[in-house]
């Protein structure tokens, strides 16, 4: 392992921006150099084509949620630019049909949509995570979060693709994420070739927001094991 920070690109999830990472990246300190890219476009490809155009040459890349989704593609867009891959609540599958238009709520009634997802993505213990995801939800706005569910909405299943994904990846979980199941990180980390897989107690959602200590250091052990340099 060399001691040259690792370039990293952190994706915000639906809906949030920086401060959904900011504790993470302080924790990581130098042993990253990173940059919070969001791209919020109606469709995943349109996303992948402007970050991969404002991104490092080479670089690991973090997603959580939707952003884990945009993460993939990512990957699978420029697999020799993407170092290692970190994935927290994604569901590789194809979109469901047929649930509830969040795209249609975030432009119609956004306070409420945020209010009721407050209540959802983080872990009920962690009240301070949920009015910090509120706040996020405010400034991000109803607008650029609709396009996101939006682009969600429209995605291709990826876990025929995934078999192509060389390097390494983190699949990190919260254990009691009530939106997109621990079993379905179980299923990512099967479909990568080179996946480890951690499911967090007592958390939901937002691993690094809920669990901040416990997702950096997972990922700076993470980085230590993977020879991201040997290239």
């Amino acid at each position: 392992m060399s001691d040259t920070p690792t370039p990293t690109v952190f994706i915000p999830a639906l809906l949030c921006d920086e401060a959904l990472y900011a504790d993470v990246i302080n924790r990581l300190g130098s042993k990253i150099s990173a940059r919070v890219l969001m791209s919020p476009k109606p469709t995943l490809e349109e996303s992948v084509a402007d970050i991969l155009a404002r991104a490092p040459e080479r670089f690991a890349l973090v997603g959580t949620s939707y952003a884990g989704n945009l993460a993939l593609e990512i990957a699978i867009a420029a697999p020799e630019r993407v170092t290692a891959l970190w994935l927290m609540g994604c569901d590789p599958g194809p979109a469901q049909t047929g649930g509830p238009d969040l795209a249609g709520g975030l432009t119609a009634t956004p306070d409420s949509v945020i209010d009721m997802l407050a209540g959802l993505v983080v872990h009920r213990d962690h009240t301070q995570a949920a009015a910090t995801f509120k706040a996020m939800a405010l400034r991000v706005g109803g607008a650029a979060g609709a396009a996101q569910a939006r682009a969600l909405g429209a995605r291709k299943e990826a876990v025929s693709r995934l078999g192509s994904l060389k390097m390494p990846a983190l699949v990190l979980w919260g254990a009691d994420d009530a939106l997109v199941p621990v079993t379905v990180g179980r299923t990512l980390a099967d479909a990568l070739p080179h996946a480890h897989f951690h499911a967090l107690k007592g958390c939901g959602h937002l691993p690094t927001l809920e669990k901040p200590s416990e997702s950096a250091e997972l990922f700076a052990d993470f980085l230590d094991e993977e020879p991201h340099h040997a290239h």
